[in-house]
């Protein structure tokens, strides 16, 4: 049975997503026929085919990663789609679908021997099923936070926020919500009272703010995974009232879903370039747009590959000059760092790969051990693609720096579909707390949806999660900074919550606020 499209929206959603997912959108039936006896020679035979075709594509993944059934019935007749194997499955699938075939082979690039062993060495070597990990319960209760009541203008049985944001940039501070189904953009004063609302071309996924504007990235006509071309880059005015003025025309329009953007004046030209993540679909790519003055703009491409999900603009080795450090959740996912050479020359370099299933969803830089240097704190979880499956390995990880850009992990703690990260000193006392969120809680699990880490010293958290009364399905993205002005940092949580059930017995918040009320030491 196909999903309907409201449901494949929740599925499928990215920020990135999030909002933001992987291939083809159909499901495959079973090719991959292990049933045939195979000796040692095959298998090695197809781990050497497997680390031959697999990496052309994304770093080799191990077959403990997934389990058999996974491999043989899900992942691996779409991996053969990458190689010129087409299923039949596909062959009634909407256009929408289709359409990606139009970026695999026409034809097979391996023959059905060589396809076979590679079956055979990911299916024999898999577990039949995955270890569930041990974890500490978290304590149902917050303590450092007052859950705000939310109005009831903003539960409903689809509530999907696509972006949030604390805005600090004014006084008094005020609230961002965009509404990931609409496309309505809503601005509310500190105490969450609506003041203005306008609907723009597409979801907001993000903002990137100025002093007399404010440069929106719209993903397009919707959220689901596609292959459009219909994403934008804008610019607005958000007057004092809270008013949505937009300026002109988009300044970059045709994107295929761009998720990310940042403003820099990266060649030292005294003119604002831009740095766009086009996620894509199949087909994507981050680049800069050298600002050129009264000729326009004129595109230089870092990586053209898709799954770029999330940039960070700074200088990472203080030679005066503005690097970008990105990262990419599809295909070859990992953290990528370019820096700047001066002139508009950039040097890549990978700090840290993951394995396709790894599904990554944020990462951040923050000093977590005080010794100068920026580590990474990252989360991986987006399990809306083909082995929808519970992954011990998903969750948060911290991976610190040796001083020398190289990262070694360091603490893991795994989350069902966790989404985003968020690290800062929440309680005052002079270490950081991590604050995440999960778009993919498990079942049994459902307080995975929101997670707060207690620092208590040497990579060791308490944990917390919200009341079971506090409605809160998914955490779809999230933002941390000062709302009310007191001086502490407040959370704003967007859902990711949809219910079939239209009778409207199930609803729940757009988004929730958690002031911080933590007493400070004098």
């Amino acid at each position: 049975m196909r999903l309907t499209k409201l449901a494949i929206t929740v599925l499928l959603l990215s920020v990135f997503c999030t909002l933001l997912i992987h291939c083809v959108g159909s499901t495959v039936s079973n090719t991959t026929d292990t049933d045939t006896i195979v000796s040692a020679k095959d298998l090695d035979d197809g781990k050497m085919l497997a680390a031959q075709y697999c990496r052309s594509c994304h770093q080799l993944p191990d077959p403990s990663l997934l389990d058999k059934q996974t491999w043989k019935n899900h992942v691996l007749p779409v991996m053969g789609l990458f190689l010129g194997i087409k299923d039949h499955a596909l062959d009634n699938a909407p256009k929408s679908e289709s359409s990606d075939l139009n970026y695999l082979p026409d034809g097979p690039v391996i023959d059905s021997v060589k396809w076979k062993h590679i079956i055979a060495y990911f299916v024999k070597n898999a577990p039949e099923k995955l270890l569930v990990p041990d974890k500490e319960l978290p304590l149902a209760n917050l303590p450092f936070f007052k859950i705000e009541d939310t109005a009831p203008e903003w539960f409903s049985t689809v509530s999907i926020a696509s972006y949030v944001k604390i805005d600090t940039s004014v006084l008094p501070h005020r609230i961002i919500v965009n509404n990931g189904i609409t496309s309505q953009l809503a601005i509310l004063d500190n105490q969450s009272k609506k003041l203005k609302s306008c609907k723009l071309n597409g979801p907001v996924v993000d903002m990137f703010f100025q002093k007399q504007k404010v440069t929106v990235a719209t993903i397009g006509a919707e959220l689901t995974a596609n292959n459009l071309k219909k994403g934008d880059i804008s610019a607005i005015n958000i007057k004092a009232d809270g008013t949505i003025i937009p300026q002109g025309k988009p300044l970059f329009d045709k994107l295929a879903r761009p998720v990310t953007v940042a403003v820099a004046d990266l060649n030292q030209d005294h003119q604002p370039d831009y740095v766009i993540a086009q996620y894509g679909n199949l087909a994507g790519r981050l680049s800069w747009m050298e600002n050129l003055g009264r000729k326009g703009f004129k595109e230089h491409v870092l990586r053209d590959k898709p799954g770029c999900l999330k940039i960070i603009v700074k200088d990472f080795n203080h030679d005066g000059l503005p690097d970008v450090l990105a990262l990419f959740a599809q295909a070859d996912e990992g953290i990528f760092l370019y820096t700047n050479k001066g002139h508009g020359v950039f040097e890549e370099k990978q700090l840290l790969g993951f394995p396709p299933s790894y599904g990554s969803s944020s990462f951040d830089l923050v000093d977590f051990n005080k010794d100068g240097y920026p580590d990474i704190i990252y989360t991986c979880g987006d399990n809306g693609d083909y082995s929808q499956i519970l992954k011990p390995y998903h969750g948060l990880y911290i991976f610190l720096n040796d001083g020398k850009d190289n990262f070694k992990q360091k603490y893991f703690f795994p989350i069902n579909g966790c989404y985003k990260a968020i690290a800062r000193d929440f309680d005052g006392d002079g270490d950081l707390d991590i604050a995440t969120i999960s778009n993919f809680p498990a079942a049994i699990t459902p307080w995975e949806s929101f997670l707060y880490f207690e620092n208590k010293g040497d990579f060791k958290f308490q944990t917390y999660t919200l009341p079971g009364a506090v409605p809160f399905q998914k955490g779809l993205t999230m933002d941390a900074a000062d709302i009310d002005g007191d001086g502490k940092t407040d959370l704003l949580l967007g859902n990711g919550f949809y219910t079939s059930d239209q009778s409207g017995r199930y609803i729940q918040p757009l988004f929730i606020v958690l002031k911080n009320i933590t007493k400070r030491k004098p």
